[in-house]
Parts: C-alpha cells; structure tokens; sequence
C-alpha cells in the first residue's frame, strides 16, 4: 500500500513542476514603438482578439503597457488544476496522465464510466479485452485522466480574461462584475486559497448583466435547477438558456443571470396581508345529506370526506377571524344533487356572497356556476380533478389541477434532467386513451434524436418479466415512463422493475399517483427511484402542519386526515387572497400552505385554474421534492 501513495505523491511532484506555468493567458509589458498591429504579428493572433481580450485599451497602446495574450504553450490536458482527482482511491495508481484502476467488487461497466467520466468507447480502446472477457473483480483498468470540459465550456461562453490591477481586491471586482465573491471564485478556484496578487489574470464574465428596462439580474442559490428557475420566473427553459448561455452546462450556485422583464412582472410571492375593514361573506356547498334518516359515519366515505374538509375549513375561518378579517358564513346542503345544487344557488341571497367553496363534485359545480355566471361571488370547486374549461363563468376556480397539468409539469422537470437516459415508455389502456399522450410521447422523442423511445404496452393485461430485462440498457440510466395508473399494471411494473439487480440504474416516473401505488411496498417504490407529480405535499417536519395537527387533534379529538388539511388550505388561502387590497387571484403570486400550493393561471375559458403541483421522489423510504435535492445535469 506505502508504494502505492509514494508513486502517487512522486506524480504530484512531477506534476506540479512541470505544469506551475501552464496557464491558458499570460502577460506582455509593451515595449517602446509597439503598435496593436505588431503586436498581434508578432503573436500571431488578429488584432480583434488581442482587443477583446484587452478592452480597455482602446485601440492604442504605450510603453509599460500590460496586456492579456494567449499562452502559446499552453495545454489544457496538462492542467493540473482542472483534472479531477476525486475520484483516485488508495486502490489505484496514477502514472503519465492515466489512472490504473482495480476494479472492485460490485462496480459494473456502467458505475466505472460514470465514476471516472470517461467513454465506453475510450475505456474498451484502452482496454480492448473487455470487449472478449467482459469486465471482472481485480481488473486492472487503464483510465485518462479527464479534464473538467463542462467549465472549461463555460468558461470559453461566459467569461473573458482580466488583468488585476494594483489595489483591487476580490470585493472590487465582484461589485465591478456585478457578481458575487463565491461565483467570482468559483471561476477562479486559485484565488479562494492564494488570494489575488497584481497582474494575475483571473476570468470574469464577458458582460455585466445589469440591463436596465429589458433584464433583471438574478444571484442563484444553492440547490436551484433549471426547472425550478423556469417555474420561478414563468420563463421557458429555452428563453433562460438563450439569455444566458452558461446554463446549458448546469445550474450552480453563485451564478448571475439574466432574467427578462415581461411587462410588469407580478410578484413572485404572495403575501398576507388583511385589508383595514374588510369583510367576507362566505358560503359553504358541501354534501353532507343530512336528510337521510341516519349518518352513517363507519360505512359513508363521502360523508367522512365532506365532515373532515369542512372541520378542517372551520380551523381556517377561526385562523383568519384571530388576524381581525370579519367573516360571515352560511352552509349549505347539496345532498350531493344536481337539482338541489342548482336550486340552493338560485337563491337570492347569493347574489351578496363574495367566495362560494364547493360543490365538491364537477357536475354539482357546472349547475351553480351556471347559475351565478354574472354574479360577483368567485365559485371554487375544491376537490374535483376533471377539466373545468367547458364551463363558461370567469370566476370559476378550479383548485386542483387536472391530469393534463400534472403530466405537462412532470415533463418540463424531465426535460431540465435529461443527459443520455435511455427513454421507455409503458403504455396501459387508461394511458393509451389519454388526450395528450402522443404530445407527451413527442416530447420525450425530442429528446434523444438519436435513439428512438421504446415502448412497451401490457399483453391481456400483462407485462411478461422478460419483456422489462430485454429493454434494459446497462451502460448507462433507465427512465421508465408509465403513462395511466390501472393497479394491475402500475403493481406489475415497480414489482418487476423492483427486483432488478442494484447495478441496473432505474427510475421510474408517473404522472400522478394513482391510488394502485399506495398498494405497492415503499421499497419497491425507492428501489426504481420513483418519481411522480402531485397537487399535494405532506412534509412531516414542518412547523405548520405540526401546529395544525395539534389544533385539529385538541378540537376534534382526531388525527386530521388529508381532506381535512385539503378543507384547511383551500378556506385559508382562497379567503386571505380576497381580504387583499387586490383580489384578482392571477395577479397576487404565489402561496404554499400546509400541504398545497397555489399559482392561479387563466383557463382556456378564461375561468381560474391552480397550477401549483409539486415534483416529488422517493429518496429511500422516504419521500422528497425534487426542489429540495440539487439536481445536476452533468454526469456525477
């Protein structure tokens, strides 16, 4: 083992007295009579990149001048600083620029590609007896030593060459740049360790990105993505990514980026506030059918559904009352019928009602929303998931978003996270007849214009295991793509991918979370890595919804259940938004409460639908938003 670290240590040594002096741009002090003209000659480069590297000089240059040139001997391959040696274990040696690599037990083709970064190409060149043999334990694998392309990409898009001047400090020349000192070192990691010294050559960005009037600039923070920017600013990926090139090679923490202005921007976040003297008049449609000789509460699932949402809205009216809104209140009972629904809101006292939550169900909710189509009272519809785009009333609220929106949202986070994935797609008949899915099935297709998309639809109702083994690819990641929930195939699915062994890279995505999931054992689910969208969040160490959890169990004697927190987060929000000076829902921002967040966006019948979904992922046994994890395109 000790000779393994001295040829190791003797490399280093080598190493750094032979590439001290690599750097990419040097200095040159002008001498008495030089021109840019000769100067350039003399170097061999074009006056236009003499002067683009050097834009202060202004076509003209004296005596003692420094100026920023191109190191003619320099060469990126040597570049100690930007090789990346993280991965170099006490098990592998490093001799002229190649790692000599034993493999270990459980490592794979797959895993050694990705650990080192490397090409299945170059590693079977390199290697060619893994092309006869396949890979084994204690293989020795001669590896290149790579250079970290994706800065150095960057870099050449991004960034130019600056001279430090004398007095300038890491603090000068961040606010200089208009960027941050973490993203000015990040550029330049000599600098976070040996400071800055007069007549260093660093790289700072090609522009500052103060842009009065048309940009905004924006700092990002840690464990942002692309998708999450997107969604964050209501800007396409694509509109982000031309502004700002850099983002094509990732998202890092202590970038300064543009941001176009569209106009007035609405505010990002909405906040709370209670307007002086305002008062809400309130009414509740809710199926309680409460006519029926008895309630049924061990047997009626509606029955519970309807009670716990309504217990849940109580908690909120009270909430709301504390903060000093004036609130009036009157429910109703739909008893879950049309013709009830449709007479109730015929009523005359509902032309005096500001907010109208319920009915539950969508056929409830078109009757009353007919009815009030020209009256001022916004109608929420608080559980149904169908499209309401048929239903002409403008304030119409549909608060939970439909099966199109969650599949286009989990979509957009597909395309912000895709590198080289093998793409599959599982097709059962709920999926198959889904409006969208050819658009989806396109989408994915954009991806990769290479490889076609596989895919794969259950025969009478079953997907034979070896039809999952022979899709696999084991050189790199598998995306599974199951589009429609019917249990026997969604169970099918994750069981049989679920057993596969651990070197085969696996994740599964769901454009919902049917009910078939909650069936399937939670290891299964973590083993395929699995992936849906959903209009709900429980965080289970959240301060809110503990708090919450403690007030409903004091009130109600019960553990809340998630139509309670649903009951809860729809009242709140819905009645704290109209208790604002302004009460147009599309233009307030956006609002996250205990478990549901909402960004209200105008239908294609002009009515309201809430369009804040949530990403969500199996992290172990354990669920996570896909927010909350860094996500990074390029290959760990």
């Amino acid at each position: 083992m000790k000779y393994i670290y001295l040829i190791i240590f003797l490399f280093f040594i080598g190493a750094t007295s032979s590439f001290a002096q690599q750097k990419k741009y040097i200095t040159y002090k002008v001498s008495e009579g030089e021109t840019v003209a000769s100067i350039s000659k003399e170097l061999l480069i074009t006056p236009y990149d003499l002067l683009k590297l050097n834009p202060d000089i202004n076509k003209n240059v004296k005596a003692d001048d420094i100026l920023v040139i191109p190191n003619k001997d320099y060469d990126p391959s040597k570049e100690i600083a930007e090789i990346d040696l993280k991965t170099i274990t006490d098990q592998d040696i490093v001799v002229d620029n190649y790692i000599y690599h034993k493999v270990l037990p459980k490592e794979t083709v797959y895993s050694i590609l990705k650990k080192f970064k490397v090409s299945k190409e170059v590693l079977n060149e390199l290697n060619p007896y893994l092309l006869k043999d396949g890979l084994k334990i204690d293989n020795v694998l001669k590896i290149p030593l790579q250079i970290n392309e994706a800065e150095i990409i960057e870099i050449d898009k991004s960034t130019q060459p600056y001279l430090v001047k004398p007095k300038e400090t890491k603090y000068s020349i961040a606010r200089n740049f208009e960027i941050s000192i973490d993203y000015l070192e990040q550029l330049n990691p000599k600098i976070k360790e040996t400071g800055l010294q007069i007549d260093d050559v660093i790289l700072v960005p090609k522009e500052k990105l103060n842009v009065e009037g048309e940009f905004s600039i924006y700092t990002i923070e840690k464990s942002e993505t692309l998708y999450g920017l997107s969604n964050k600013f209501e800007i396409s990926q694509e509109e982000l990514i031309a502004e700002n090139p850099q983002l094509e090679d990732g998202v890092r923490e202590g970038m300064v980026i543009k941001i176009p202005n569209k106009g007035e921007l609405k505010s990002d976040i909405f906040i709370d506030e209670i307007a002086e003297d305002k008062k809400i008049e309130l009414a509740m449609m809710l199926p309680f059918r409460a006519k029926r000789d008895s309630l049924d509460f061990e047997n009626d699932r509606l029955l519970n559904i309807t009670t716990e949402f309504y217990l849940g809205a109580l908690l909120a009216i009270d909430s709301l009352k504390n903060q000093g809104l004036s609130i009036h209140m009157r429910v109703y009972d739909t008893e879950n019928s049309k013709k009830v629904s449709k007479k109730l809101s015929s009523g005359r006292e509902f032309d005096d009602y500001d907010v109208i939550i319920g009915p539950l169900f969508l056929n409830n909710v078109k009757v009353v929303s007919d009815n009030l189509q020209f009256k001022k009272a916004l109608v929420i519809s608080p559980i149904s998931t169908k499209d309401h785009s048929k239903i002409r009333n403008i304030n119409l609220v549909q608060e939970v978003p439909t099966k199109e929106h969650l599949a286009l949202e989990m979509m957009e986070y597909v395309k912000s996270i895709y590198s080289n994935q093998k793409l599959i797609v599982i097709l059962d008949e709920e999926g198959e007849s889904s409006a969208n899915i050819n658009s989806l099935i396109r989408d994915l297709e954009a991806l990769d214009s290479i490889e076609s998309v596989t895919l794969i639809k259950p025969e009478e109702g079953y997907i034979k295991p070896e039809v999952f083994k022979e899709n696999i690819a084991e050189d790199r990641e598998n995306w599974f793509f199951l589009f429609g929930s019917e249990g026997v195939i969604a169970s099918d699915v994750v069981n049989n991918l679920g057993v596969l062994p651990e070197e085969v890279n696996v994740t599964l995505f769901a454009f919902e979370k049917g009910k078939s999931f909650n069936k399937i054992d939670n290891n299964f689910l973590a083993r395929v890595n699995f992936h849906y969208a959903s209009f709900q969040y429980l965080d289970s160490e959240s301060k809110e919804l503990r708090y919450f959890t403690n007030r409903y169990i004091k009130s109600y004697k019960t553990y809340p259940t998630k139509y309670a927190i649903e009951g809860f987060d729809i009242t709140y929000d819905i009645l704290i938004r109209m208790a604002n000076e302004n009460t147009d829902l599309k233009s307030q921002g956006n609002s996250e409460r205990l478990a549901t967040k909402y960004n209200y966006i105008e239908n294609t019948s002009n009515s309201i639908l809430n369009k804040g979904i949530f990403i969500v992922r199996y992290d172990g046994l354990n669920v996570s938003l896909v927010d909350d994890v860094l996500v990074d395109k390029a290959i760990e």
